[in-house]
């Protein structure tokens, strides 16, 4: 008899049956250079959260196309360390984006030949959307929204020096009413780009109101020849549906939503169509899984510190949480970390 479970870690097995990612017929297939573009939901690429250890977290839950956090292009060109660890990725997180960031299309060009000679990910990403204050300063990011001609010049030099695959991230546009995405997405496309994901609010304007879908749509009718990701207020697989109903998009990126719900990406079981949600006991072992693997990834110290915002995400509404994660933000030893989370799972949560 073959074994129906799987081991996450030691203490964790779930259903096979229970996690299968269910193929939405429906979706269409394509092809990006040697890999097809998975089915599932994306996770959208936040720095400091999504590392290694939850991009495969999520890809157990079936998450699409993975990305990498922010890289620096002009740091993988000096071949700094940190920029190195940064973009390691494991082999279960295929296929799997580099996603770099700059201004410089040569220095995207020298990165860009590094990372296919020394890491050989699926494909690169441009970064061409993020709003935060300091990557705009640096003249990179959602700064780019501004200059389409220069974005194809990148994406131009990114795919000759790789000979990958090359994707771009976009936002609607710098300024409020200056809408530029669609343009940025045609000079992508017309410099080779392989897939667009777009993020319909603004740079400027990045969280002060509902990300507007019917940018969305005019990207994909601008770009129809290559497959168009959408990104902005994707909260379940329902508003998933929606959004590639209004606009035609051929895959889905959630952000924000999946922090500490890596089960989020869970397509909904076949018969009531209802997205699976997992008991307490099951997210805190999911939680301790989590924790175990970023110890296998990064120096002991460094995996206690980063991995103290995940307790918060991860606990959010469970009874007593609240003086669980008092305790833990002020532990620093990871064995007894995990001897209080067992404690709390095992006898907090019968309570």
């Amino acid at each position: 008899m073959v074994d129906s479970t799987v081991v996450l870690h030691n203490n964790y097995k779930v259903n096979k049956d229970k996690y299968k990612i269910h193929i939405n017929q429906h979706l269409s297939r394509f092809t990006i250079g040697n890999c097809e573009l998975p089915d599932g939901i994306i996770l959208a690429p936040m720095a400091g959260v999504t590392d290694s250890p939850y991009r495969r977290i999520t890809r157990r839950f079936g998450s699409g196309l993975l990305y990498s956090e922010l890289i620096s292009a002009e740091g993988m060109r000096r071949m700094g360390v940190k920029t190195f660890e940064l973009a390691r990725f494991h082999p279960d997180e295929r296929p799997i984006s580099i996603q770099l960031f700059g201004y410089n299309p040569q220095s995207f060009a020298n990165a860009a030949a590094i990372i296919a000679d020394k890491l050989e990910p699926d494909i690169i990403d441009i970064n061409c959307g993020c709003p935060v204050k300091k990557m705009v300063r640096r003249d990179s990011g959602g700064y780019l929204m501004q200059f389409p001609e220069l974005i194809g010049e990148i994406v131009e030099a990114t795919r000759k020096a790789s000979g990958l695959p090359v994707s771009v991230k976009l936002r609607s546009g710098y300024r409020v009413s200056e809408e530029t995405a669609s343009t940025a997405a045609i000079a992508a496309v017309d410099a080779g780009a392989s897939l667009i994901a777009i993020h319909a609010r603004y740079v400027t304007a990045p969280w002060s109101s509902n990300a507007d879908w019917s940018v969305i749509k005019r990207v994909k009718e601008a770009v129809k020849q290559i497959p168009v990701i959408g990104n902005g207020d994707v909260q379940s697989w329902e508003d998933a549906e929606r959004m590639k109903e209004q606009t035609g998009c051929d895959r889905v990126m959630i952000g924000r939503a999946a922090r500490g719900k890596p089960w989020i990406f869970q397509s909904p079981n076949k018969n009531d169509e209802k997205q699976w949600e997992p008991s307490s006991h099951e997210r805190i072992n999911i939680l301790i899984d989590h924790y175990r693997m970023m110890l296998e990834y990064i120096p002991e110290y460094r995996a206690v510190c980063r991995m103290r915002k995940h307790f918060g995400w991860y606990t959010k509404g469970l009874p007593g949480s609240s003086t669980l994660r008092e305790k833990v933000m002020r532990m620093e030893n990871p064995t007894e970390v995990i001897k209080i989370l067992e404690w709390y799972r095992d006898e907090r949560l019968k309570e």
